[in-house]
């Protein structure tokens, strides 16, 4: 399979995520030793998919550091073995002015790299193409052998969802028996959603209906021929009911795994609180490896009292009390501090407890949580510094906020954030 398939993972993608104002929604961290992105590549290297692109734009330049990292030539895809993660970045050139459009615009701007005919290899002759903005653990292997037993041309994966959630996806009308997508509409109305619903028979409390993932395999001239239209924008909007519309063979690959869409702030939290549930993704995170060395010390942990939490490598906890929360690297909080169903980003530099306290005396900033502070869903973003006495709890219960520019914090359906690099004196309740 490493051979002939390809893997081209979307991460250029604007959103109005608070975490997104100074990178794009695949570099924001997750759990506590990864990034997003590091989600589709793992996924893809499992299924032993090494041949894989990168397309990026918004906000890039953490995660093209990251990947560069990460992922590095000589250690990941040495010329002899054939394999690489290479970064696409969006570029103006004297054919193309325009920066992406949407997700098949992005695909069409560099379908001349995808064919890989520079690289003198074998041709793909099947293509992934992954959101990057997505928690779930897949078997891409299942899903290629799957597109390659119907001999489809488009290939969606796709995963059961109630109705509540349904207006807000790409919902299929699949055959029951063949697999074979019938009808697709993105964003149905709710005039839509009758003829869409699942066979009654199959049917259970939740899943009405069946979304896409936002994961395609496309066979090599079936993506040619649909990215020669430049009029299709979005791959779900558009060139999926075109692939219909010319009555290609679209087929529905279920995934009855875990799946979170996490473009969203919501969607987001409630994803890392589920990584640190171990009752919810069973040890997915436990698949799920970064490749870049970080260096840190282990955890240092005095008096502390924790249920249910991840904490990366480097924090520093002292006498404070945290549950159902995820604490990123080098995260520091202090005595007396009590977290509840958090999301600690970390912080960028390491301080053990006597070079913290020799920065705090020379009047210097440093990151973390201070003494006797009550955190409660919400959360702190990379480098911020909490001082003594605060409370984050959404005191007033506010549903939507902007207060970064003057205070440090937005709040987004009802989820305080602490912003990068913000700074919360002592005393402060939100």
């Amino acid at each position: 399979m490493s051979r002939t398939v390809r893997a081209v993972i979307l991460a250029g993608g604007e959103t109005k995520n608070p975490l997104t104002r100074h990178r794009a929604m695949p570099a924001v961290p997750l759990g506590s030793s990864l990034l997003m992105v590091d989600v589709p590549l793992n996924n893809c290297l499992q299924a032993g998919i090494n041949k894989i692109y990168v397309l990026t734009q918004f906000q890039s330049h953490t995660l093209n550091s990251h990947i560069a990292a990460s992922y590095p030539p000589l250690k990941f895809g040495a010329p002899d073995q054939q394999a690489w993660v290479d970064v696409l970045a969006a570029q103006q050139t004297v054919t193309e002015r325009e920066w992406y459009l949407g997700s098949a615009d992005a695909v069409r701007k560099n379908i001349g790299e995808l064919k890989d005919e520079a690289r003198g290899i074998t041709p793909a002759r099947d293509y992934v193409i992954l959101s990057g903005a997505a928690v779930y653990d897949m078997d891409f292997q299942q899903m290629v052998a799957f597109h390659r037993a119907k001999n489809a041309d488009v290939t969606i994966a796709m995963h059961t969802v109630p109705e509540c959630d349904a207006r807000s996806k790409g919902i299929a009308q699949v055959h029951s028996s063949s697999c074979k997508v019938l009808k697709f509409v993105e964003k149905p109305a709710a005039d839509d959603l009758p003829s869409l619903r699942r066979d009654p028979s199959k049917e259970e409390p939740g899943s009405e209906f069946l979304a896409n993932m936002g994961i395609y395999v496309f066979k090599r001239e079936a993506l040619f021929r649909l990215m020669d239209r430049p009029q299709l924008v979005h791959i779900g909007h558009h060139v999926i009911p075109n692939a219909l519309a010319q009555e290609m063979k679209v087929y529905a690959f279920q995934h009855d795994g875990y799946w979170h869409d996490v473009s969203s702030l919501k969607d987001f939290f409630e994803t890392n609180l589920d990584l640190a549930d171990p009752d919810a993704l069973m040890g997915m995170i436990d698949n799920m490896r970064a490749r870049r060395a970080t260096f840190l010390p282990p955890s240092i942990m005095h008096d502390v009292d924790l249920d249910r939490v991840i904490v990366g490598d480097g924090c520093v906890l002292n006498g404070c009390k945290i549950s159902n929360s995820v604490l990123g690297q080098s995260m520091y909080v202090g005595r007396g501090t009590r977290i509840e169903s958090s999301l600690l980003l970390g912080n960028g530099a390491w301080l053990s407890d006597s070079q913290r306290a020799e920065a705090i005396e020379n009047g210097q900033r440093v990151y973390g949580i201070g003494e006797n502070c009550f955190l409660r869903r919400c959360v702190v973003d990379e480098n911020a510094s909490i001082g003594n006495n605060v409370q984050i709890i959404n005191k007033s219960g506010v549903k939507e906020a902007d207060r970064a520019a003057d205070s440090g914090f937005m709040i987004q359906d009802g989820i305080v954030v602490i912003m990068r690099n913000a700074e919360i004196p002592d005393g402060v309740v939100i």
